[in-house]
């Protein structure tokens, strides 16, 4: 907590782990750290949303850092948009860095850590990914970075959890709007009608 690698954004939440393990060298403290969330059940339209917005970011802020919990759906679109795009990214975690959920996802954590992210948690070996633990690791998704983009969400899901987090620490919420019948539009569209 007290090591100046510690992400500053994180220190100044209430409730930041005292402890981070991390793999990996990117810069957690780095000028531009945007977090991008979403359902694990995307669809082309969220997929295709992802990979706009992080070629984007990569064209208006080159030196932004792309977070997201690594788990399947809108997570892992943003990682690998990121990588495409030659932009650093972090897997926030919900086990210990000895285990890897979804183990499907271990190439793209592999090159998450040598193409300058990293995979943060704050579990010590031998941690289970269990799900309570998912829940308590949003809280470090949006405590380190400058913004939350939620791209798709039931009404429901993790990553409206985030959201609330990030506005409880006074953070910047984007919601990514969709078809007003889509099962994993409704969250995003409710949070763009409750001015969220």
């Amino acid at each position: 907590y007290a090591d100046k690698a510690y992400p500053c954004r994180l220190r100044n939440c209430h409730d930041a782990p005292l402890a981070l393990f991390v793999r990996g060298e990117c810069d957690l403290n780095a000028a531009h750290i945007i977090n991008i969330v979403g359902t694990r059940q995307c669809t082309p339209y969220g997929r295709d949303v992802t990979e706009s917005i992080v070629r984007d970011l990569k064209t208006l802020c080159p030196d932004v850092v792309i977070v997201s919990g690594l788990a399947y759906g809108i997570d892992i679109a943003a990682h690998r948009a990121a990588l495409r795009n030659g932009i650093a990214t972090v897997g926030v975690v919900a086990h210990g860095q000895d285990r890897l959920y979804p183990q499907l996802h271990r190439t793209e954590a592999n090159k998450m850590v040598t193409g300058g992210g990293a995979v943060v948690t704050e579990y010590c070996r031998g941690t289970r990914p269990e799900a309570r633990n998912f829940l308590q690791r949003n809280r470090i998704i949006a405590g380190m970075c400058d913004a939350t983009v939620v791209v798709e969400s039931a009404a429901h899901g993790g990553g409206l959890v985030t959201a609330r987090l990030a506005q409880d620490y006074g953070r910047e919420v984007f919601a990514i709007p969709g078809p007003v019948n889509a099962e994993y539009s409704k969250g995003c569209n409710n949070l763009v009608r409750d001015n969220k």
